[in-house]
């Protein structure tokens, strides 16, 4: 298919940086059979752009410089900036001028030996010290460590062997530099929970104080025990939101670690104790300790949570009973009126009658003389004079009752 016939397409804005992303760091590529990689990892990173000198750039992701006396690589992370040391031996004068250039605190740092097949200098470098590692990956190759920081305050690793090409044995170079780099950022969430820990104990025993009281509380205390626990539910929050994002850190940094481990694919050397073995040993303790906090204040907030929907069920209740009650008491304040109504009625009508059976009586008084006495033709008078007075009262109350 000719070039000219193949559709162009517009192409989405990010896909050059998600591109570029899987090519930014590749693994070194070591030529040498000897040689050195120092790895320095620098966490607390200043904010001021104009802290950072040059060949540092905040902004700047990934850098490599050639120097005299070997390579040098600039790798910007999220919570922290590697730099790497490549050369047959360690870092020359200028070398070590422009790596304390970059700004930070030392978090970690790895010095990996290089060394061909046969090598036995082992001894030299870890001193009567317990060693730790294993055969790695490639048939013939070993890697070492007593993870222990020397007085360059870097951890010494010794990776020995014979490599098909420079990049097989960078991609083993790397795997260490992250698990150090990692094995140290996993553990930044430890010390964080550990002096949280008491904020957390003191909220959980709140808890369990404000859930006793709500089982008990009713009208006034309900709602004191309410406010209580809406002011618990606030100050969970806040410790979750403060403590969420270096627990998850933790969490993600130990999985890192876990890969690079699986993918050196070590097998013992006698009775030595592996990477893996070690960092399984001390970390994942420290680790769970990390994820069993996390689940606590997850507990205790759900454990707010449903203890405010059950005080809000039990004030919804509190609230249908008072209404109900009040619905009782509307109703029987209404039998009453109407009683009211209907005496007050009763009594209109016999006001009104004897008013008018009176008027009769004078209207007849005025009349020429009859031979029925006018008692007897106002009692005649009444039945009529009350049914005409009912009739009429009822007549206005049912137009009254239609307005």
């Amino acid at each position: 298919m000719s070039t000219a016939n193949r559709p162009v397409f517009e192409q989405y804005p990010e896909r050059a940086g998600i591109q570029a992303e899987a090519h930014a760091r590749p693994p070194l590529a070591i030529e040498p059979e000897t040689a050195e990689v120092w790895n320095w990892v620098l966490y607390d990173l200043p904010e001021d752009p104009a802290v950072w000198q040059a060949p540092y750039d905040p902004a700047c992701r990934h850098k490599v410089l050639e120097l005299a006396a070997g390579q040098l690589r600039i790798e910007r992370h999220t919570e922290f900036v590697s730099v790497t040391w490549l050369g047959e031996g360690p870092p020359d004068t200028e070398s070590l001028s422009i790596i304390a250039l970059c700004p930070g605190r030392q978090l970690a740092g790895a010095r990996i030996l290089i060394r061909p097949a046969g090598w036995s200098g082992m001894a030299d470098v870890f001193g009567p010290g317990r060693i730790f590692g294993g055969a790695a990956r490639f048939s013939g190759v070993e890697v070492a460590t007593d993870f222990q920081v020397g007085a360059d305050q870097m951890v010494v690793y010794i990776l020995s062997g014979a490599f098909e090409d420079a990049f097989a044995r960078g991609r083993l170079v790397k795997r260490l530099v992250d698990l150090e780099t990692y094995r140290m950022a996993s553990l930044l969430g430890l010390p964080v929970v550990r002096q949280a820990t008491p904020a957390l104990q003191s909220l959980e025993a709140r808890t369990g104080r404000a859930m006793r009281a709500l089982s008990a509380s009713e009208g006034e205390t309900l709602g004191d025990t309410i406010r209580e626990i809406s002011a618990l539910l606030a100050e969970v929050g806040a410790l979750r939101d403060d403590l969420r994002y270096r627990m998850a850190a933790s969490k993600a940094y130990y999985d890192i670690v876990s890969d690079r481990l699986e993918s050196l694919a070590e097998a013992p050397i006698g009775q030595r104790q592996t990477l893996k073995g070690f960092v399984d040993h001390r970390l994942a303790p420290a680790i769970k300790t990390v994820s069993a906090f996390d689940r606590r204040i997850a507990d205790v907030s759900v454990t707010l949570s449903e203890a405010m929907a059950l005080a809000r069920t039990r004030l919804e209740q509190a609230s249908q009973e008072h209404n109900q009650a009040l619905l009782v008491s509307m109703e029987k304040r209404a039998r009453q009126q109407v009683h009211l109504g209907q005496a007050v009625e009763g009594l209109s009508v016999a006001a009104i009658s004897y008013y008018v059976v009176g008027l009769i009586g004078v209207l007849i008084k005025s009349l020429p003389h009859t031979v029925v006495s006018v008692p007897v033709l106002q009692a005649v008078s009444v039945p009529a004079v009350i049914a005409l007075v009912w009739l009429n009262v009822r007549r206005a109350k049912t137009r009254i009752d239609e307005v």
